[in-house]
């Protein structure tokens, strides 16, 4: 490249430097640009610095402009640089009458009334000449005046000098004279007539002013004239029957307005696109895969949610090829999201390779840093230049914007559900109040399990929708005649399947492995690995080799798998692989485990056993045993013959009281003498402390140990509090049962 000397400021901006003057001062002596003192200034000037030593994209950059500063300029070298136009007259010099009439190439194509007007002219002026032939010009002109004055109405010279004149049928000789003046100068385009002139909105008044004023704005309660009038008639405080004077003052006020102005002051964003004039771009040119389109379109049909099964409106992602029409891959989710987006552009290059340049709109999903990160997004790895739409302005996607009735919203009709914009409202209140039934059927039936036939025609499954889908993409590749395609042999539009077939070459594909889609299509992000863990999502990751020299404390990209969080991909900045990482990969237990569940047991046991003590003390204050019971005077029963009469000992407040039974038949004597089934410790304890005479050894063993544990020593105060403590001390087993046979 030439060497030339630029300033900061000249560079600012430029690819490759920073945008502010100061901060390319600073650049430029990073990368050692030699500088000089700037010349041609006196006094200072600053420093200019030698483009040759530039970075390779700003020199490529100065290098493009200078390219389009020569093309301007030879272009103004060719071209006129101002429009041609006609010389404004000077002092008492009038322009010609011919100059003044004649359209050049400045004049729109006359009208058919002003070529009739013109045809008549040269016809009364041919009649001029041929009576200029016997008696003079001067006279010629008299006479054919003479004879247009004379011609009646049912004349086809009256009909001559009507057209001629546009206004009435009278004709003179000095008219005559400036027709034929205007035809040697400028021939039979000099007879048009001259073109009206737009008329000028005149002045107003003020209250027709105001209405104006409210009315071209974007205020929606103005959109309407007889609102406006009546707001600033209440203003006025004029009559009320005022109000049709001002209305049709304002309408032919408004009928002299400029449209384009009009349409500018009420409308604006893609409203006020709609109704411009716009420029359709040229597709022809483009081959296969140079341009995608990629937009998402809300089902207009509600779908069973995969989950719950309520009814919803999921999102559709489709990628188009420009130049084919063609679906290249589609993607269906819940939501427009960076899942949706990229699930479509993955599908879209495992069929169909790698597109040149990707053309979406704005939308959360297709301007997400899993996509249009300039480091780490997928069009980066893949070498996609990502190209975004004007914000309010869908027409420049009108390409796929106007695909979507084709296709997708046809695709809906099939559904009971369908709920477009043309959807008869009627039947849509109908089929909304079908759902609603349905689901409250559904909830019903979920209550007492039964089984419920659902209207699939009306609501279909997630599955049915999918499948609908794709049977809508392939009958649309297959069988749709694009009128933009170009035509077969046969006359016949292309449908995009065949303009791919007939455009693509096998080698033009740039295809992608399945291994290098997995890998390509994984979401990443920008991470700093730190000790041999990198952190997102509030999860933490591990891998050894995170402690390279050139990994550890600079940032990384970490790339996931949604599907499988336990391990992730790291990769350097440049692309070159890392390690896997493994979720918690340096995670050990805080104590050794057998510690750990050793404590655990423990603990649990011990809580058992303090709720299982508090649930027997609850149960014993309802139950009381029969040593626990106030005593009672009983009659004495009369001796039965053969049968002694039961002391049963009882002990309350030290005294030994006996209580004399009702004899009962023997069978129910041996069953109260019988040993019950203990339900827990505590209550074998109580019955054996109120039958001492039937402790055996097992019993007495069984008392020492219980005695000497944690069961007794938590219900020690209870049993002490009904006479029932254990009084074995040291003497064990036998003191304790000697110590009942005395108090008994």
């Amino acid at each position: 490249m030439q060497s030339i000397w630029m300033t900061a400021r000249e560079l600012a901006g430029l690819p490759g430097m920073p945008a502010s003057e100061r901060r390319t001062r600073d650049r430029l002596q990073q990368l050692a640009v030699p500088s000089r003192q700037r010349q041609g200034r006196t006094g200072g000037g600053g420093l200019e610095y030698d483009s040759a030593a530039l970075p390779a994209q700003t020199q490529a950059a100065l290098a493009a402009q200078r390219i389009g500063q020569a093309g301007q300029r030879a272009v103004q070298a060719i071209t006129p640089a101002a429009p041609l136009a006609l010389p404004e007259p000077q002092g008492d010099e009038a322009l010609p009458a011919a100059a003044a009439a004649t359209p050049g190439l400045l004049r729109q194509p006359p009208s058919e009334g002003e070529q009739r007007c013109a045809d008549a002219r040269m016809q009364l002026l041919r009649m001029v000449d041929s009576a200029a032939c016997l008696c003079g010009a001067k006279k010629a002109y008299a006479q054919v005046a003479a004879q247009a004055t004379l011609a009646q109405p049912g004349d086809a010279l009256h009909g001559i000098v009507s057209a001629a004149n546009q206004r009435r049928s009278t004709l003179s000789a000095r008219t005559l004279e400036g027709w034929a003046r205007l035809r040697r100068e400028g021939g039979w385009q000099a007879l048009l007539p001259a073109p009206a002139q737009a008329q000028p909105l005149a002045a107003v008044g003020e209250d027709v002013a105001m209405v104006l004023g409210l009315y071209f704005s974007r205020d929606p309660q103005w959109r309407n004239l007889s609102n406006a009038v009546r707001a600033v008639k209440r203003k006025l405080g004029l009559p009320a029957d005022d109000g049709r004077a001002l209305y049709g003052r304002c309408r032919r006020a408004i009928a002299k307005t400029d449209n384009v102005q009009a349409i500018k002051a009420r409308h604006s964003g893609a409203a006020r696109a709609a109704l411009l004039p716009f420029k359709r771009r040229d597709t022809s040119v483009l081959g296969p895969n140079d341009v995608w389109l990629m937009d998402g379109h809300t089902y207009k049909a509600k779908v069973r949610h995969p989950d719950h099964g309520q009814p919803f409106a999921p999102e559709l992602t489709i990628a188009i090829d420009a130049a084919t029409r063609r679906i290249q891959g589609w993607s269906v989710n819940l939501s427009e999201n960076v899942i949706a987006v990229g699930d479509a552009l993955r599908h879209a290059i495992g069929q169909c390779g790698v597109p040149a340049v990707l053309y979406s709109d704005n939308g959360a999903g297709e301007t997400a840093k899993q996509i249009d990160c300039p480091v780490d997004g997928f069009c980066a790895r893949l070498g996609i230049e990502h190209r975004t739409g004007i914000p309010g302005h869908p027409q420049g996607h009108g390409l796929i914007e106007r695909s979507w009735r084709t296709h997708a919203i046809n695709s809906a009709r099939q559904w009971g559900s369908y709920q477009g914009a043309d959807a008869d409202p009627g039947e849509y209140r109908r089929a909304a109040s079908r759902i609603a039934k349905e689901q409250r059927a559904i909830a019903a039936a979920r209550e007492g399990g039964n089984v419920l036939r659902l209207d699939t025609r009306l609501l279909p499954s997630w599955a049915q929708f999918v499948a609908g889908i794709e049977a809508m993409v392939a009958d649309y590749n297959a069988n749709h005649r694009h009128r933009s395609l170009p035509k077969r042999a046969d006359g016949k539009h292309m449908t995009p399947d065949e303009a791919w077939a007939a455009m693509v070459q096998p080698g033009d594909l740039h295809m992608l492995s399945e291994l290098e889609l997995r890998a390509m299509f994984r979401p990443s992000v920008l991470r700093t690995a730190q000790r041999g863990e990198v952190k997102f999502f509030n999860q933490v990751y591990f891998a050894p080799e995170l402690m390279r020299r050139d990994v550890d404390r600079q940032q990384v990209s970490v790339r996931y798998d949604i599907h499988d969080p336990s391990v992730v991909e790291v990769y350097t900045l440049s692309g070159e692989f890392v390690c896997q990482a493994r979720f918690g990969g340096n995670r050990i237990d805080y104590m050794a485990k057998p510690v750990i569940e050793m404590a655990r047991e423990k603990r649990v046991r011990a809580t058992v056993k303090r709720r299982e003590q508090q649930i027997d003390a609850a149960l014993r204050e309802l139950n009381p045993t029969l040593a626990q019971q106030p005593t009672a005077s009983l009659p004495a029963p009369s001796p039965v013959a053969g049968m002694p009469l039961m002391q049963v000992p009882a002990r309350r407040a030290g005294v030994v009281i006996d209580v004399q039974a009702t004899p009962a038949p023997q069978a129910n004597a041996q069953q109260a003498d019988a040993r019950p089934f203990f339900a827990s410790p505590s209550e074998r304890y109580e019955w054996l402390m109120a039958h001492r005479e039937q402790w055996t050894d097992t019993d007495g063993r069984w008392l020492d140990d219980y005695t000497s544990g944690e069961d007794y020593a938590a219900l020690a105060d209870y049993y002490a509090s009904r006479g029932l403590g254990w009084e074995g001390g040291g003497n064990g087993f036998k003191g304790a049962q000697a110590a009942g046979g005395a108090a008994a």
